[in-house]
Parts: structure tokens; C-alpha cells; sequence
């Protein structure tokens, strides 16, 4: 049992170099020695700009950081209701299976019930053991395959518009 209580808030702008760190966190969990993409200038200006891209949460166990979520609107069509997405889920090793994950993932589904979204959504790579997580928690597998296009081949395809 860890030595003090654990406590879940939203993310503000002085947060972004913690963000930060904990999505090296993350990047180094899935492709180690990888350095990240992003910035803390980045997160800043993403998340807590004008126009935000995306919202977060932070756990904390005292005043220590120790996971952080992200997410963001989206919209689903068959249904036509608004949704969240969740981009990142990430928890440092020492306090995996302290409840965090399971605090943060609260966090957004309290904020999708008060905005009247009617589910939440994220994307993970098959074989993570997040899967049992995830299921544990009630999310259901639906098996659908993630594709993505981008570099070159977003560039024919953009081309092709034309």
C-alpha cells in the first residue's frame, strides 16, 4: 500500500513539462531509446492554447506526479452524439497497480457523463497488457483494426484530390 493518498486533477498550463516527462515515460515504454516528438512548448501550446487540442489529468500521491491522461472530443456519427477519446494513458512503473490508472480513467468518464458524451474510446496495441486493464474496467475489445495514413503516402492522397 503506498504511504499517502491518491488524488486525481485537471491539468493546467504549468503542467506541460510534466506532461512531458511522463510522455517520455510512455514513448520509452513502447519504443525504448526512442527520443520524443513533442515539446513541452508543444504540449503548452496544444492543450492549453487558445484553441486546445486536448484535456488532461494528472494523478498525483502526495504532491509527486505519478500518471497523467489525455484525451479529446470526438464525435460519434452512427449515433450522432459526442464522445471522448482517450490519445494517452500512462503510469510510472513503481506505481502501476496502485489504483492510478483506474482514478484517471474515473476522471474521464465523470467528465464524459457531465458532458453528456455517450462513451469513451482509445486505441492500444494488440499484446500490451494494458488490454486486461482495459477490459477489467468494463471496456469491451471491438477488434477493429487502426490504420493510419501519413507521410508520403498522405501526400498522393491529398495529391489526388486535385
Amino acid at each position: 500500500m503506498k504511504s499517502s493518498a491518491l488524488h486525481v486533477r485537471k491539468a493546467v498550463a504549468d503542467d506541460a513539462e510534466t506532461i512531458f516527462r511522463l510522455t517520455a515515460g510512455l514513448i520509452e515504454d513502447h519504443l525504448p531509446g526512442q527520443a520524443p516528438w513533442v515539446s513541452a512548448d508543444d504540449i503548452k501550446t496544444n492543450g492549453f492554447g487558445a484553441d486546445p487540442l486536448f484535456e488532461a489529468l494528472i494523478a498525483e500521491r502526495g504532491d509527486k506526479p505519478v500518471g497523467f491522461i489525455s484525451f479529446f472530443r470526438g464525435y460519434a456519427g452512427w449515433r450522432g452524439k459526442p464522445m471522448g477519446i482517450v490519445h494517452a494513458l500512462y503510469v510510472q512503473p513503481e506505481e502501476r497497480r496502485s489504483g492510478a490508472a483506474q482514478a484517471l480513467m474515473a476522471g474521464v468518464a465523470k467528465i464524459a457523463r457531465e458532458r453528456g458524451w455517450i462513451r469513451i474510446e482509445l486505441f492500444v496495441e494488440e499484446g500490451r497488457p494494458a488490454i486486461r486493464f482495459y477490459e477489467a474496467i468494463g471496456m469491451r475489445d471491438l477488434h477493429h483494426r487502426h490504420l493510419r495514413l501519413e507521410g508520403e503516402a498522405l501526400k498522393r492522397m491529398a495529391e489526388d484530390s486535385l
